[in-house]
């Protein structure tokens, strides 16, 4: 009687394990809201440059990389991270010049800042 209250205990344990064992092997939500964070920065500083780029409204130019900078912060690697914080210095430069009205260090900013955030995205896919 004792060996099988042992045997049933291990075969109860073990049920228990292997029904937490799929939840333990999937891919972390957290991998998730980064990637989606850093695709919508791209997307959003694509924005910006384009409507830059067609002579739009400057107020518009200057909301998309708003918007951009927001993105971002939910775009944490480590591996990247001061490679991120020197991309919206030059964001934040891009709106300053934006906003002065000095259009062409503007646009050289958020060019800059765009080609960083992709390199940025190419490391993190690299290794994920």
């Amino acid at each position: 009687m004792n060996s099988f209250k042992k045997i049933l205990v291990s075969l109860t344990m073990a049920a228990a394990i292997s029904s937490v064992s799929p939840a333990a092997f999937s891919k972390p939500a957290g991998e998730e809201a980064v990637t989606t964070a850093v695709v919508n920065t791209i997307a959003s500083l694509e924005q910006a440059l384009s409507l830059m780029e067609k002579g739009g409204d400057n107020e518009a130019v200057n909301k998309a990389i708003g918007t951009a900078r927001q993105q971002q912060k939910e775009f944490r690697f480590e591996v990247t991270e001061r490679q991120r914080q020197k991309a919206v210095n030059m964001l934040v430069r891009a709106q300053n010049d934006l906003k002065a009205g000095n259009l062409q260090p503007a646009e050289q900013s958020l060019r800059e800042g765009l080609a960083s955030f992709k390199e940025m995205k190419a490391i993190y896919d690299k290794t994920h």
